[in-house]
Protein backbone atom coordinates (compact mmCIF):
# COMPACT_ATOMS: atom_id res chain seq x y z
CA UNK A 1 0.00 0.00 0.00
CA UNK A 2 1.22 3.58 -0.55
CA UNK A 3 3.45 5.25 1.92
CA UNK A 4 0.96 7.83 4.19
CA UNK A 5 3.47 10.06 5.52
CA UNK A 6 0.95 11.16 8.75
CA UNK A 7 0.36 7.79 9.31
CA UNK A 8 3.95 6.62 8.93
CA UNK A 9 4.51 9.69 11.72
CA UNK A 10 2.14 8.16 13.93
CA UNK A 11 3.34 5.31 14.26
CA UNK A 12 7.03 6.07 14.41
CA UNK A 13 6.41 8.53 17.46
CA UNK A 14 4.20 5.96 18.92
CA UNK A 15 7.01 3.37 18.88
CA UNK A 16 9.49 5.82 20.44
CA UNK A 17 7.13 7.02 23.02
CA UNK A 18 6.94 2.53 23.71
CA UNK A 19 3.04 3.11 22.98
CA UNK A 20 0.19 1.92 20.89
CA UNK A 21 -0.21 4.73 18.11
CA UNK A 22 -4.35 6.42 18.59
CA UNK A 23 -6.50 7.34 15.81
CA UNK A 24 -7.55 10.92 15.29
CA UNK A 25 -11.55 9.52 14.36
CA UNK A 26 -11.57 11.37 11.02
CA UNK A 27 -9.21 10.73 7.67
CA UNK A 28 -5.98 9.59 9.80
CA UNK A 29 -8.23 6.60 11.24
CA UNK A 30 -9.91 5.25 8.59
CA UNK A 31 -6.26 5.61 6.77
CA UNK A 32 -4.94 2.65 9.79
CA UNK A 33 -8.15 0.74 9.27
CA UNK A 34 -7.08 0.16 5.43
CA UNK A 35 -3.98 -0.95 6.66
CA UNK A 36 -5.14 -2.72 9.74
CA UNK A 37 -7.29 -4.79 6.58
CA UNK A 38 -3.80 -5.32 4.64
CA UNK A 39 -2.49 -6.45 7.80
CA UNK A 40 0.67 -3.94 7.53
CA UNK A 41 -0.97 -2.31 10.99
CA UNK A 42 -2.61 -4.29 14.17
CA UNK A 43 -5.53 -2.91 16.18
CA UNK A 44 -5.20 -4.58 19.87
CA UNK A 45 -7.91 -2.72 20.96
CA UNK A 46 -10.50 0.09 19.38
CA UNK A 47 -8.64 3.43 18.16
CA UNK A 48 -5.06 2.31 19.48
CA UNK A 49 -2.71 0.81 16.26
CA UNK A 50 0.66 -0.71 16.09
CA UNK A 51 2.95 -1.48 13.05
CA UNK A 52 2.31 -5.68 12.76
CA UNK A 53 6.14 -5.98 12.00
CA UNK A 54 6.84 -3.74 15.38
CA UNK A 55 3.98 -5.52 17.16
CA UNK A 56 5.42 -9.17 16.48
CA UNK A 57 8.59 -8.30 18.46
CA UNK A 58 7.38 -7.78 21.55
CA UNK A 59 6.08 -10.14 24.23
CA UNK A 60 2.32 -10.02 25.21
CA UNK A 61 3.45 -8.10 28.45
CA UNK A 62 5.03 -5.23 26.58
CA UNK A 63 1.87 -5.42 23.86
CA UNK A 64 -0.29 -4.85 27.41
CA UNK A 65 1.88 -2.03 28.17
CA UNK A 66 1.79 -0.18 25.29
CA UNK A 67 -2.32 -0.66 25.11
CA UNK A 68 -2.31 0.75 28.80
CA UNK A 69 0.45 3.66 28.00
CA UNK A 70 -2.22 4.96 25.25
CA UNK A 71 -5.08 4.33 27.07
CA UNK A 72 -3.48 6.71 29.87
CA UNK A 73 -3.28 9.35 27.33
CA UNK A 74 -7.20 8.61 26.17
CA UNK A 75 -8.46 8.35 29.46
CA UNK A 76 -6.36 10.30 31.88
CA UNK A 77 -9.20 9.33 34.60
CA UNK A 78 -9.08 5.79 34.26
CA UNK A 79 -7.36 3.54 37.37
CA UNK A 80 -6.24 0.44 36.20
CA UNK A 81 -6.44 -2.43 38.23
CA UNK A 82 -5.73 -6.53 38.41
CA UNK A 83 -3.60 -8.07 36.19
CA UNK A 84 -3.15 -4.49 34.28
CA UNK A 85 -1.92 -2.58 37.43
CA UNK A 86 0.32 -5.85 38.15
CA UNK A 87 1.38 -5.21 34.45
CA UNK A 88 2.33 -1.27 35.63
CA UNK A 89 4.16 -1.84 39.12
CA UNK A 90 6.26 -5.18 36.39
CA UNK A 91 4.98 -7.89 39.05
CA UNK A 92 5.85 -11.38 37.56
CA UNK A 93 3.48 -13.25 36.07
CA UNK A 94 2.95 -15.78 32.84
CA UNK A 95 2.43 -14.45 29.23
CA UNK A 96 -0.51 -16.34 29.06
CA UNK A 97 -2.61 -14.58 31.31
CA UNK A 98 -2.65 -12.02 28.46
CA UNK A 99 -6.13 -11.74 26.67
CA UNK A 100 -5.82 -8.51 25.03
CA UNK A 101 -8.53 -7.17 27.83
CA UNK A 102 -7.58 -4.26 29.55
CA UNK A 103 -8.50 -4.02 33.76
CA UNK A 104 -9.67 -0.85 35.06
CA UNK A 105 -11.36 0.01 38.52
CA UNK A 106 -14.91 1.05 38.60
CA UNK A 107 -16.94 2.56 41.25
CA UNK A 108 -19.95 2.42 38.60
CA UNK A 109 -20.49 -1.15 37.16
CA UNK A 110 -20.14 -1.86 33.28
CA UNK A 111 -19.98 1.44 31.49
CA UNK A 112 -22.84 2.35 28.28
CA UNK A 113 -20.34 1.22 25.46
CA UNK A 114 -17.85 -0.60 26.93
CA UNK A 115 -15.70 -2.52 24.42
CA UNK A 116 -15.75 -6.56 25.17
CA UNK A 117 -12.06 -6.03 25.79
CA UNK A 118 -12.60 -3.78 28.92
CA UNK A 119 -12.81 -5.34 31.94
CA UNK A 120 -14.36 -2.85 34.60
CA UNK A 121 -13.49 -4.30 38.60
CA UNK A 122 -15.93 -2.76 40.96
CA UNK A 123 -14.80 -0.84 43.72
CA UNK A 124 -16.81 1.42 46.44
CA UNK A 125 -13.28 3.27 46.91
CA UNK A 126 -10.42 3.35 44.38
CA UNK A 127 -6.81 3.54 46.02
CA UNK A 128 -5.55 5.89 43.22
CA UNK A 129 -1.59 5.57 43.13
CA UNK A 130 0.75 6.25 40.34
CA UNK A 131 3.64 4.00 39.01
CA UNK A 132 5.44 4.91 35.86
CA UNK A 133 3.03 8.06 35.64
CA UNK A 134 0.13 5.97 35.25
CA UNK A 135 -2.66 5.83 37.45
CA UNK A 136 -3.08 2.36 38.60
CA UNK A 137 -4.87 0.94 42.39
CA UNK A 138 -2.72 0.29 45.38
CA UNK A 139 -0.30 -2.69 45.50
CA UNK A 140 -2.53 -3.99 48.03
CA UNK A 141 -5.51 -3.61 46.67
CA UNK A 142 -3.86 -5.19 43.37
CA UNK A 143 -2.88 -8.64 45.12
CA UNK A 144 -6.64 -8.78 46.26
CA UNK A 145 -7.73 -8.11 42.78
CA UNK A 146 -5.40 -10.48 41.43
CA UNK A 147 -6.86 -13.41 43.75
CA UNK A 148 -9.31 -13.88 41.07
CA UNK A 149 -6.68 -15.51 38.94
CA UNK A 150 -5.99 -19.19 39.46
CA UNK A 151 -3.44 -20.04 42.08
CA UNK A 152 -0.83 -21.63 40.47
CA UNK A 153 -0.62 -17.91 38.69
CA UNK A 154 -1.54 -15.57 40.90
CA UNK A 155 1.33 -16.86 43.24
CA UNK A 156 4.26 -15.59 41.31
CA UNK A 157 2.32 -12.11 41.26
CA UNK A 158 2.38 -12.09 45.22
CA UNK A 159 5.81 -13.47 45.24
CA UNK A 160 7.07 -10.85 43.11
CA UNK A 161 4.86 -7.66 44.54
CA UNK A 162 6.70 -8.90 47.96
CA UNK A 163 9.86 -9.32 46.86
CA UNK A 164 9.84 -5.66 45.57
CA UNK A 165 9.11 -3.94 48.83
CA UNK A 166 5.79 -2.33 47.58
CA UNK A 167 3.92 -4.35 49.90
CA UNK A 168 3.42 -5.78 53.18
CA UNK A 169 1.18 -8.69 54.20
CA UNK A 170 -0.15 -7.48 57.02
CA UNK A 171 -1.24 -4.13 54.17
CA UNK A 172 -2.76 -6.35 52.13
CA UNK A 173 -4.58 -8.59 55.29
CA UNK A 174 -5.62 -5.21 56.95
CA UNK A 175 -7.26 -4.23 53.25
CA UNK A 176 -8.85 -7.52 52.45
CA UNK A 177 -11.19 -7.05 55.72
CA UNK A 178 -12.34 -3.89 54.54
CA UNK A 179 -13.43 -4.74 50.75
CA UNK A 180 -15.46 -7.22 49.11
CA UNK A 181 -13.17 -9.77 47.79
CA UNK A 182 -12.14 -13.51 47.86
CA UNK A 183 -10.94 -14.02 51.07
CA UNK A 184 -10.08 -17.24 51.34
CA UNK A 185 -7.95 -17.35 48.10
CA UNK A 186 -6.44 -14.02 49.62
CA UNK A 187 -5.39 -15.77 52.45
CA UNK A 188 -4.01 -18.92 50.72
CA UNK A 189 -2.04 -16.66 48.46
CA UNK A 190 -0.52 -14.82 51.45
CA UNK A 191 0.37 -18.28 53.49
CA UNK A 192 2.09 -19.61 50.67
CA UNK A 193 3.88 -16.12 49.39
CA UNK A 194 7.04 -15.77 49.43
CA UNK A 195 9.92 -12.91 48.47
CA UNK A 196 12.64 -15.71 48.48
CA UNK A 197 11.46 -17.18 45.59
CA UNK A 198 13.39 -15.70 42.49
CA UNK A 199 11.33 -15.57 40.08
CA UNK A 200 8.14 -16.46 38.31
CA UNK A 201 8.85 -19.86 36.90
CA UNK A 202 9.89 -20.69 40.98
CA UNK A 203 6.57 -19.76 41.82
CA UNK A 204 4.53 -21.43 39.53
CA UNK A 205 6.14 -24.42 39.81
CA UNK A 206 5.69 -24.36 43.74
CA UNK A 207 1.97 -23.82 43.45
CA UNK A 208 1.78 -26.80 41.47
CA UNK A 209 3.42 -28.75 43.89
CA UNK A 210 1.15 -27.98 46.77
CA UNK A 211 -1.93 -27.87 44.46
CA UNK A 212 -1.32 -31.77 43.85
CA UNK A 213 -0.94 -32.38 47.76
CA UNK A 214 3.03 -32.27 48.13
CA UNK A 215 4.43 -31.44 51.42
CA UNK A 216 6.00 -28.04 51.21
CA UNK A 217 9.14 -27.72 50.34
CA UNK A 218 11.95 -25.77 51.79
CA UNK A 219 13.34 -22.92 49.98
CA UNK A 220 16.88 -21.48 48.61
CA UNK A 221 18.71 -23.86 51.18
CA UNK A 222 21.86 -23.85 50.16
CA UNK A 223 25.35 -26.19 49.97
CA UNK A 224 28.91 -26.19 49.80
CA UNK A 225 30.33 -25.93 46.58
CA UNK A 226 33.35 -28.54 47.25
CA UNK A 227 35.48 -26.61 44.38
CA UNK A 228 34.31 -23.02 45.28
CA UNK A 229 33.35 -22.91 48.74
CA UNK A 230 32.54 -18.93 48.51
CA UNK A 231 29.97 -19.65 46.12
CA UNK A 232 27.39 -22.29 47.43
CA UNK A 233 25.02 -24.28 45.58
CA UNK A 234 21.09 -22.64 46.52
CA UNK A 235 18.89 -25.06 45.76
CA UNK A 236 15.70 -24.08 44.57
CA UNK A 237 13.43 -27.13 46.08
CA UNK A 238 14.24 -29.14 48.93
CA UNK A 239 12.73 -31.37 51.29
CA UNK A 240 14.07 -33.06 54.79
CA UNK A 241 12.51 -36.01 55.39
CA UNK A 242 12.11 -37.20 59.50
CA UNK A 243 14.10 -40.69 58.32
CA UNK A 244 17.15 -38.56 56.96
CA UNK A 245 16.45 -38.60 53.29
CA UNK A 246 17.16 -34.89 51.46
CA UNK A 247 15.08 -34.39 48.16
CA UNK A 248 16.15 -31.73 45.88
CA UNK A 249 13.96 -30.73 42.98
CA UNK A 250 15.80 -27.93 40.51
CA UNK A 251 13.51 -26.11 37.94
CA UNK A 252 14.72 -26.26 34.56
CA UNK A 253 18.24 -26.63 35.56
CA UNK A 254 19.98 -25.97 32.34
CA UNK A 255 18.32 -22.29 32.18
CA UNK A 256 20.63 -21.26 35.46
CA UNK A 257 23.60 -21.41 32.80
CA UNK A 258 24.70 -19.16 29.90
CA UNK A 259 22.79 -19.97 26.54
CA UNK A 260 25.18 -22.58 24.34
CA UNK A 261 24.06 -20.70 21.29
CA UNK A 262 26.00 -17.74 22.53
CA UNK A 263 30.02 -18.13 21.26
CA UNK A 264 30.50 -15.54 24.16
CA UNK A 265 29.31 -17.68 26.84
CA UNK A 266 30.41 -21.39 28.56
CA UNK A 267 30.19 -24.09 26.14
CA UNK A 268 27.08 -26.91 26.11
CA UNK A 269 30.02 -29.04 27.59
CA UNK A 270 30.95 -26.86 30.58
CA UNK A 271 27.32 -26.64 31.75
CA UNK A 272 26.56 -30.67 31.81
CA UNK A 273 30.36 -30.63 33.71
CA UNK A 274 28.78 -28.39 36.28
CA UNK A 275 25.36 -30.39 36.59
CA UNK A 276 27.57 -33.17 37.20
CA UNK A 277 29.79 -31.56 39.69
CA UNK A 278 27.00 -30.29 41.47
CA UNK A 279 25.31 -33.43 41.77
CA UNK A 280 27.95 -34.62 42.89
CA UNK A 281 28.98 -32.35 45.70
CA UNK A 282 24.85 -32.76 46.98
CA UNK A 283 24.99 -36.24 47.34
CA UNK A 284 28.36 -35.96 49.20
CA UNK A 285 26.40 -33.59 51.84
CA UNK A 286 23.69 -36.14 52.20
CA UNK A 287 21.17 -35.20 49.30
CA UNK A 288 19.60 -38.93 48.54
CA UNK A 289 17.79 -37.85 45.10
CA UNK A 290 18.11 -34.69 42.91
CA UNK A 291 15.00 -34.39 40.38
CA UNK A 292 15.21 -32.12 37.28
CA UNK A 293 11.94 -30.53 36.67
CA UNK A 294 11.44 -29.03 33.34
CA UNK A 295 8.54 -26.82 31.74
CA UNK A 296 6.84 -29.91 29.96
CA UNK A 297 6.43 -31.28 33.50
CA UNK A 298 4.85 -28.93 34.83
CA UNK A 299 2.61 -28.25 32.12
CA UNK A 300 1.79 -32.31 32.35
CA UNK A 301 1.00 -32.55 35.78
CA UNK A 302 1.01 -36.17 35.73
CA UNK A 303 4.62 -35.88 34.68
CA UNK A 304 5.33 -33.56 37.84
CA UNK A 305 3.68 -35.95 39.73
CA UNK A 306 5.20 -39.37 38.50
CA UNK A 307 8.75 -37.44 38.78
CA UNK A 308 8.02 -35.63 42.34
CA UNK A 309 6.21 -39.25 43.61
CA UNK A 310 9.93 -41.48 41.75
CA UNK A 311 11.95 -39.31 43.86
CA UNK A 312 10.23 -40.13 46.85
CA UNK A 313 7.98 -36.41 48.17
CA UNK A 314 5.83 -37.47 50.21
CA UNK A 315 2.11 -36.27 50.09
CA UNK A 316 -0.07 -34.79 52.64
CA UNK A 317 -3.31 -34.85 51.20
Amino acid sequence: MKEHKRVTALLKTAEQERRCAIGDGGALYHALRRRVRSLEVVSPYPNLFARTEYWDTLNPEERSLHTIQALTMIHPRWTFAGLSAACVYRYQHSYSLHDGTVSIASSQGTGHGDTARLHRIYMHEIPRWKCRNIPVTSPARTLIDCAAIPFANALAIYDSALRSGHVTRAEVETLMIRVNCDEAAVKRLLHHANPLRENGGESWVYAHIVDLGYAEPLMQIEFVNLDNPNMPYRVDFCWKLADGRIIVAEYDGMAKYADAGNSGRVSLQAKLDYERRRERDLKMQGVTVVVHLFFEDVTHLERLEAKLTDAGVPKIR
